[in-house]
C-alpha cells in the first residue's frame, strides 16, 4: 500500500470530513465501478465468503439441494456448509479447476447448483461447465475471488453464470486494507435478494421483511479499492511481465518431470492471482528455498475431504485433488519482481534437483 500512500491520506481525510462510515460515496462509486466493468448490477458486502453465503441463500435451498464445488478450495467450502445445502465434492483437472468430467458423474437429480472456482487466477474448462449447466438446468455460480480481471474468450469471469462472487480481501489482485467483497449479477431477484440481505432483510430502513445480519463495505475499505482500481490494468500487465518471465526461465533448465506449472484453459486470459507449480520432494523443496532466503507458500495443502471440519465421507477418492494439495507450491509473485530475482528463484530450484 506503499504505493498509494498520499492517496489514501486523502481519501481518509475526505471521510472524515463527510461523516458518512458506511454507504457513502465511496460504496456508490465502487458499486458504479462493478457495474461498468463487467455490465451487470453489483453490490459490496463485507467479504468474499459473504458473497457466496447470500448468494446461496439468495436461492432459497432446501438442506435435500445438492451443491457441487471443487474438492481442493478450502476458503470456498465454508460457505457452502454454512448455507445448510447438501455439499458434494467434485475432483479437479490438471490445473486445479473444476473438471467436468467429474461433474457429470456426481451429479444427481438433487442437484441444483454449481460452484465454479477460477482458483489461483486461472480459468479451466469454463465452455464445459457452461454445457452441463444448461443442460442439466443449473444454476452456475463463479468464485472469483482470486480472479478478478481474468477472461475467457474475451470475457470476464463472473459474467458468465448466474452470479458472480469476488473477494477484496488485502492478498487479492485487488484487495483492500481489511477485508471485503462483492457480487455480480444480471438477476434481479438474486440482485433484491442480496441486497436486503446485507442489511438486515430492509426493503426500507427498519422495515424488515426477513430475517437477515448485515455484511456492509465500510466507506474507508470500498475507497481503498476504488484508488487501486485507477491502476489495476498497469499493475496487471507487469504482473503479465512477471509471468512470462517465469515461464521463460523454466523453458531454459532441464527439469524433466520434477516441476509442472499450473496453466490457464488456452482460451483465457488469466489475471494471475498465484504462479504455482507442481513438484517433486515438496518439503525438502521448501526448506531448501527457505534456506536461500526464497519464500514459498502452499495453497492448499488438504482436500476438503482430509479437513476434520467437512463431514464429508474420508473413503471418497478425489486423486488430482489430493495430488496437487500434496505436490503444489506458489512461488513468489508480484509486479515488483525483477528479472534476476526471477532468475535467481528458477535457477535455486535447477540447483536442487541438481543435487537431488
Amino acid at each position: 500500500m506503499k504505493l498509494y500512500e498520499k492517496s489514501l491520506h486523502d481519501l481518509t481525510s475526505k471521510i472524515v470530513e463527510s461523516g458518512t462510515f458506511l454507504y457513502g460515496r465511496q460504496v456508490v462509486e465502487l458499486e458504479k465501478n462493478l457495474s461498468r466493468t463487467f455490465r451487470r448490477e453489483a453490490l459490496t458486502l463485507a467479504s468474499g465468503h459473504d458473497a457466496l453465503l447470500l448468494s446461496l441463500q439468495a436461492l432459497r435451498l432446501s438442506h435435500k439441494d445438492e451443491v457441487i464445488f471443487p474438492a481442493n478450495v478450502y476458503p470456498t467450502a465454508f460457505p457452502i456448509f454454512q448455507s445448510g445445502v447438501k455439499p458434494i465434492l467434485c475432483d479437479v483437472d490438471a490445473s486445479g479447476q473444476l473438471d467436468p468430467h467429474a461433474v457429470e458423474k456426481v451429479l444427481s437429480s438433487r442437484t441444483k447448483v454449481i460452484v465454479i472456482v477460477h482458483l489461483y487466477g486461472l480459468v479451466g474448462q469454463l465452455d464445459e461447465i457452461i454445457r452441463i449447466a444448461r443442460e442439466h438446468k443449473l444454476i452456475l455460480i463463479e468464485d472469483c475471488a482470486q480472479a478478478y480481471g481474468s477472461k475467457f474468450n474475451g470475457k470476464y469471469v463472473g459474467t458468465f453464470g448466474d452470479i458472480g462472487c469476488f473477494s477484496f480481501y488485502p492478498t487479492k489482485n485487488i484487495g483492500t486494507m481489511g477485508d471485503g467483497g462483492a457480487i455480480i449479477t444480471k438477476n434481479r431477484k438474486l440482485y433484491s435478494y442480496i441486497f436486503q440481505a446485507r442489511q438486515y432483510g430492509e426493503s426500507k430502513r427498519y422495515k424488515s421483511t426477513f430475517v437477515s445480519g448485515h455484511s456492509r463495505l465500510p466507506e474507508f475499505q470500498s475507497g481503498v479499492i476504488n484508488v487501486i482500481l485507477k491502476d489495476y490494468k498497469e499493475v496487471m500487465e507487469k504482473k503479465l511481465a512477471v509471468y512470462n518471465t517465469y515461464l521463460r526461465e523454466f523453458s531454459k533448465a532441464p527439469f524433466d518431470n520434477n516441476v509442472r506449472i499450473l496453466r490457464s484453459h488456452v482460451l483465457s486470459s488469466p489475471s494471475l492471482h498465484l504462479f504455482v507449480i507442481e513438484v517433486k520432494q515438496r518439503q525438502r523443496l521448501m526448506t531448501y528455498l527457505s534456506s536461500k532466503g526464497i519464500e514459498a507458500h502452499i495453497h492448499y495443502p488438504y482436500s476438503i475431504h482430509r479437513v476434520k471440519a467437512f463431514h464429508i465421507d474420508k473413503k471418497q477418492n478425489y486423486p488430482m485433488s489430493d495430488r496437487l494439495s500434496k505436490n503444489c507450491i506458489s512461488l513468489p509473485f508480484h509486479q515488483f519482481l525483477t528479472h534476476s530475482q526471477i532468475t535467481y528463484v528458477v535457477s535455486t530450484i535447477a540447483q536442487f534437483y541438481g543435487k537431488t
